[in-house]
């Protein structure tokens, strides 16, 4: 039997289920109730932290701290911001951070919406809304230059792309802004969606099983119950959004100096993490139980075989690079699925202030510790496959 692990599968909501302009006046409304009584940085009844730097050079007592939400369970996907904290690089930098941790649902363009202090990360059609329906956001850098959201079939599977999709069904978050993506630009007039679930139990038992999945993670988890799998990228169709932190707009225009203290140290912490991993990977293995060695080492292989964090550099793409043309095609593409009403101002959405280049950071990455993972042994039951 398959359980949980929260590694897997992961259904945070969908930007393009964040409609609802009344939820948004309500929060606004209650925004100084919500807000009394924080003091600088301080947040209530947030999710666990996970670090957060104490003292920092000439940071004083009254020093804000900036609240650094991530978008699920502690792990290699989040390496370089847990490698910033734990090795100093934004004490250095002389601002204090608290690792906060997502999971489903965390609806973390609101929470930094209501923290002046807040940070997050998000992908990158949701700014887009997120803009449109008032919240004070903006995407301060690329987390990774390519989201990686994809679609997890058998490697015997009969579904070499995306238009094999039809009449077929597809476990994934209901209301996905990709899903009117795929529908519109393949045709996929009878592909069904069904919700998908925490593990990959179904897509164990079931050959003809299609799940959203992300490639660092529930392919592992299916070879170690004897299954091969191929994960179509979603970047690969034509949908690509950047996976970003978000800032307060107030932190942005008030503090910008706070703001390019924490970005230079996390591209710092990206560095480090890629350098060698293993002191990160053995923390994270402390704070979230779940995670194992080898399922670590085989998303942190993956993360620098598909090059998520430093893109291509034939198309200019580096670590933490934003291209404000590739954000206007993105919101070209939203407004014409009926995801947005108006492509708002890119410097609305993004500000390119904040890059490792503009910092004036060298964004390279070091050499890979990790080319290959060894693949996880399959139950005996399941040997032969």
């Amino acid at each position: 039997m398959t359980a949980f692990h929260p590694h897997r599968l992961r259904t945070g909501r969908d930007p393009g289920v964040f409609r609802s302009a009344r939820a948004v006046w309500l929060l606004f409304l209650l925004l100084p109730v919500l807000l009394a009584g924080c003091g600088p940085g301080e947040s209530k009844g947030g999710p666990a932290a996970h670090g957060g730097t104490g003292g920092v050079p000439g940071g004083g007592p009254d020093a804000p701290v900036l609240n650094f939400i991530h978008d699920w369970v502690p792990e290699p996907e989040h390496g370089g911001y847990y490698a910033a904290d734990r090795k100093g690089l934004w004490k250095a930098e002389g601002v204090a951070v608290r690792v906060l941790v997502g999971g489903p649902n965390s609806e973390i363009e609101k929470r930094v919406a209501l923290d002046p202090f807040g940070l997050g990360i998000v992908r990158g059609d949701a700014v887009f809304v997120a803009v449109e329906r008032g919240l004070p956001v903006v995407a301060v850098n690329a987390y990774f230059q390519h989201d990686p959201q994809g679609i997890m079939v058998r490697e015997e599977s009969p579904v070499k792309g995306f238009a094999d999709l039809e009449d077929r069904d597809l476990a994934m978050q209901i209301g996905a802004s990709w899903l009117l993506y795929l529908q519109k630009k393949y045709d996929l007039k009878r592909l069904r969606v069904r919700p998908v679930t925490g593990n990959v139990a179904n897509f164990v038992r079931d050959p003809d099983w299609i799940t959203q999945a992300y490639p660092t993670s529930e392919p592992y988890y299916a070879l170690k119950e004897g299954v091969r799998s191929r994960v179509l990228q979603l970047s690969e169709s034509g949908f690509d959004p950047y996976r970003v932190i978000i800032a307060n707009r107030q932190l942005v225009e008030k503090h910008p100096d706070l703001v390019a203290r924490f970005s230079r140290g996390a591209y710092r912490g990206w560095q480090e993490y890629f350098r060698n991993p293993q002191p990160i990977h053995d923390h994270l293995r402390s704070i979230s139980p779940t995670m194992e060695d080898a399922g670590m080492r085989f998303s942190y292989v993956a993360m620098r075989r598909l090059r998520l964090a430093e893109g291509d550099p034939a198309r200019g793409e580096a670590l933490g690079a934003v291209d404000p043309e590739r954000w206007r095609v993105l919101g070209d593409i939203l407004k014409d699925l009926g995801v947005i009403r108006q492509v708002p101002p890119i410097d609305r959405v993004v500000s390119t202030a904040f890059t490792p280049r503009a910092l004036g950071l060298d964004p390279a990455l070091p050499p890979p510790f990790w080319t290959d993972a060894p693949l996880p042994a399959a139950p005996a039951a399941a040997a032969g496959r």
